[in-house]
């Protein structure tokens, strides 16, 4: 099963996050489904794939971003890491002087913070 974590700071919301999201999701032909004032989800099939995207929009400016799916990680699950990839890109030109900050694909399974773990 695929999951890839992503981070996007900074990210402030309002109006014009969520605008970007529901136009991002239109243009994929997902529905964009807020769970709560924070939460938010994305189901659509991609390739003959389905695959959930959750967007949390946590504490400060950083907004949280997970793809899943149950294609196989053997291989690097490359539709879900494309959607990822996209998704990622289209927040990036939306959203002004937002950066990545955060991907599990390429920092490792587990956010460790700024200068990594505190021992």
């Amino acid at each position: 099963m695929a999951r890839f974590e992503a981070l996007i700071t900074p990210v402030a919301d309002g109006q014009a996050l969520r605008a970007a999201l529901e136009q991002i999701a239109q243009s994929w032909g997902a529905a964009l489904t807020w769970l709560d004032r924070r939460n938010a989800s994305m189901d659509l099939v991609s390739g003959g794939l389905p695959v959930k995207l959750l967007l949390e929009l946590r504490r400060g400016d950083v907004l949280g971003v997970l793809v899943s799916s149950r294609e196989g990680m053997g291989a690097g699950a490359p539709q879900s890491k494309k959607l990822l990839d996209q998704l990622l890109r289209e927040l990036l030109e939306q959203v002004p002087r937002a950066q990545v900050q955060f991907r599990s694909d390429r920092d490792g399974p587990i956010y460790q913070g700024v200068g990594g773990l505190s021992r």
